[in-house]
């Protein structure tokens, strides 16, 4: 097979462009924003600390920042592969987390590591888990597209037509460590942002609305350039709390009684 490899000179070009630059940054700016809401979630529990010494899901937070953190690394050394075996395990983890949560809500922490071996190495559990904070139509399309995401994720983890086919042509134009081209690092910022995003509305809602609430009013709020405000599910979960008086105060809004029997609206067009 002919090998088109890339000149050196071509590559500095290229990795010294405005458009791979912001990739990079685009990059940066997730993982950044990721692991930090991480951190003052977990932080933010101390406050119902009997309740999150036996979430499984807030015990499980420095789990999902290993992850994030282990994408962080890969992507730095363009190694791209292991990167979507990751994203699988963390969407996989957060389903098994916040399932085993909400089936058990008075169990122990220990209890529940222990169910972690009766669970099936699929996620089928999704179709059980609660997400309050959608509109039933809304919670079917989530947990479509989450097993979308999740298929696509599983094409790395063993080998298959798509893995091989796209190492074979990386190689076959120069695609060694490193040489990974802007079109490469938009598309896997892609779908980096797409899984964060869905793991993160798992991870809040196993985190309980409560808290949450607490959090994205008090904290996320003041973040206007948190880069998960344009995610499609987070946005999507931080639109429940809407009707809290102090978000309300803060958009101007000074309408009377707020309608709960009609609460939460349906948000996506297609379920």
């Amino acid at each position: 097979m002919e090998h088109c490899l890339i000149d050196s000179e071509s590559l500095i070009k290229m990795h010294s462009s405005e458009e791979f630059k912001a990739q990079k940054n685009h990059f940066m700016k997730l993982t950044l924003d990721a692991s930090n809401a991480l951190r003052a979630a977990y932080s933010h529990a101390v406050i119902a600390k009997s309740y999150a010494d036996n979430c499984m899901t807030i015990q499980s937070t420095d789990d999902f920042d290993q992850s994030v953190l282990a994408v962080s690394f890969l992507y730095d050394q363009g190694i791209h592969n292991p990167i979507k075996r990751e994203l699988r395990y963390l969407i996989e983890s957060m389903v098994k987390y916040v399932y085993i949560d909400q089936k058990n809500p008075e169990a122990s922490l220990i209890e529940k590591v222990s169910l972690t071996n009766q669970l099936p190495p699929s996620i089928e559990m999704r179709k059980d888990i609660q997400l309050k904070a959608f509109h039933e139509e809304d919670r079917q399309h989530f947990v479509n597209e989450l097993y979308d995401a999740y298929r696509q994720c599983c094409a790395y983890v063993h080998v298959s037509p798509k893995q091989v086919e796209e190492r074979l042509g990386r190689r076959d134009r120069g695609g060694a460590l490193g040489y990974e081209t802007t079109d490469e690092l938009r598309k896997l910022n892609r779908l980096i942002f797409r899984v964060y995003d869905i793991a993160l509305t798992l991870y809040f809602h196993g985190y309980g609305l409560s808290l949450s609430g607490d959090l994205f009013i008090g904290y996320f709020d003041r973040l206007p350039d948190w880069v998960f405000r344009k995610g499609k599910y987070v946005s999507a979960f931080s639109a429940y709390f809407d009707y809290k008086v102090e978000r309300r105060r803060a958009r101007g809004d000074n309408a009377g009684g707020w309608d709960f029997d009609h609460w939460p609206p349906k948000r996506f067009s297609k379920a």
